[in-house]
């Protein structure tokens, strides 16, 4: 998905952000603002301009992790809300997406906690649920923040219940508040998914140059590919005439809500 006018606000939000947690003063804010000037170009998506801001602000503060107490406090809410979820567990397909969805309530620029008051999900389970019996055995899940992780494992235990193998990506190193092969370790989250596998860099989403290894043998495979957020259908869409994918998230801007029809707020489970 190219930029649009929106995607600009967020972008400046995102600078905003990452130089307060990262103790950074306004020159630092100045010259980021600068940078989004000049890379802000119709044929970029917001992730690649994202990558490239949040990379001069971790080179001129020298802070590595400026997410990383906002990943915790999304660590401890995840966690603490799928223990309160003992006795409702998810039974079908359907039901499992629900909580994947839900656990994508969290962003940079939204905060939001997991509220499922009056949660609604958008889709068209019967055609995802047709991609889900076709196939082989291996699932690729592209994860995103620190709630999706958490709220991914019921639907990976869904389909290793079935016989499928999953491998959930993360990404190599840390970027805003996305889940990262760091947190893995320093949490000891290892053994959440049965295959934990890392995309190796610290970008949002996933460009098509970024797959790589177990990744692109898997995109490449005809199982199906599930991919969490917005930063991945935001890259992945660029290129996703390659393969059908599975898109689970939650709608939080307007550029977003143009692309997918549906409005800011809404879960949905969506392909294109």
């Amino acid at each position: 998905m190219k930029v649009k006018e929106p995607c600009r606000s967020c972008l400046e939000g995102l600078i905003r952000k990452t130089v307060s947690l990262s103790g950074g003063n306004e020159r630092v804010a100045s010259s980021s603002l600068a940078l989004l000037d000049r890379l802000y170009t119709g044929d970029a998506t917001p992730p690649a301009i994202a990558n490239m801001l949040l990379d001069h602000i971790r080179r001129t503060t020298g802070v590595y992790d400026p997410y990383a107490t906002i990943k915790y406090r999304e660590y401890r809410e995840a966690v603490s809300f799928m223990r309160g979820l003992q006795g409702e567990k998810p039974v079908s397909l359907s039901d499992h997406i629900h909580v994947s969805a839900l656990g994508n309530s969290t962003d940079f620029f939204t905060g939001g906690s997991f509220d499922p008051g009056s949660f609604v999900l958008k889709g068209d389970m019967d055609k995802i649920e047709d991609i889900f019996d076709s196939g082989n055995n291996e699932i690729l899940m592209l994860g995103d923040n620190m709630g999706d992780f958490f709220f991914d494992v019921p639907l990976a235990r869904f389909f290793e219940e079935r016989g499928r193998k999953v491998f959930y990506a993360v990404k190599g190193s840390p970027v805003q508040n996305d889940i990262s092969m760091e947190d893995i370790v320093r949490y000891d989250l290892g053994n959440a998914y049965s295959s934990i596998v890392s995309t190796e860099k610290a970008h949002v989403g996933l460009s098509r140059e970024d797959i790589a290894g177990v990744i692109e043998r898997l995109w490449k495979g005809d199982g199906p590919v599930i991919a969490k957020g917005m930063g991945n259908f935001e890259t992945i869409s660029e290129f996703d005439d390659e393969r059908q994918v599975v898109y689970i998230m939650k709608v939080k801007c307007p550029a977003v809500a143009q692309a997918v029809q549906s409005g800011v707020g809404t879960y949905i489970a969506y392909v294109r």
